[in-house]
């Protein structure tokens, strides 16, 4: 399976990647391509608001799948990550319906955040929607592990590892009864 994951070198995508391996990915990141080949992706270098680099790294791949994580919460700048979820999911999407996708898979959140978050939330959710591609959108609970600002279990009920994610993401991104590795 060919699977095009955007976000590859987040703490997510580096949870992710290694359990994709036997299939043919790549790893989409703004400025670590070394991190993501040795995470066992093809490196992919784009910024996720430029429209034609996108467009031409996903017809490059031909994705059976695409997979979005992007995030943006370096500094815990929130309105750079509502602003990814606005304007870049979109791009994505469109690029993935035109790379000829079947699938698309997007990371989103279950828990409760201010409004101009969750209207973000809401803009990236209605564009993967209405791609016409079979969608998956995982809503996570707040996540924890290394690299995360909780490193360690928070006192939160709903709160979810970085490992567990990707395994969650692993298993959407396949869908139900899809084959888990690339003997089928």
């Amino acid at each position: 399976m060919r699977i095009f994951v955007a976000g590859a070198s987040g703490i997510l995508g580096r949870a992710l990647l290694p359990l994709l391996r036997g299939h043919q990915v790549a790893g989409m990141t703004r400025s670590q391509p070394g991190l993501v080949e040795a995470l066992g992706a093809e490196p992919v270098v784009a910024d996720a608001y430029d429209r034609d680099a996108v467009t031409a790294a996903l017809t490059r791949a031909r994705p059976d799948v695409v997979v979005d994580l992007l995030t943006d919460l370096a500094g815990r700048d929130f309105e750079a990550n509502n602003r990814i979820r606005r304007e870049a999911t979109p791009i994505l999407v469109a690029a993935a319906v035109a790379s000829g996708a079947r699938r698309l898979v997007i990371e989103s959140i279950s828990f409760e955040v201010p409004e101009r978050a969750a209207r973000a939330r809401e803009a990236m959710e209605q564009a993967a929607l209405a791609s016409g591609l079979d969608t998956a959108i995982v809503r996570l609970g707040r996540l924890w592990g290394p690299g995360t600002w909780d490193e360690e279990r928070p006192d939160d009920p709903d709160a979810v590892s970085v490992d567990e994610a990707a395994l969650t993401l692993r298993n959407a991104i396949f869908g139900p009864g899809g084959a888990r590795d690339a003997a089928g």
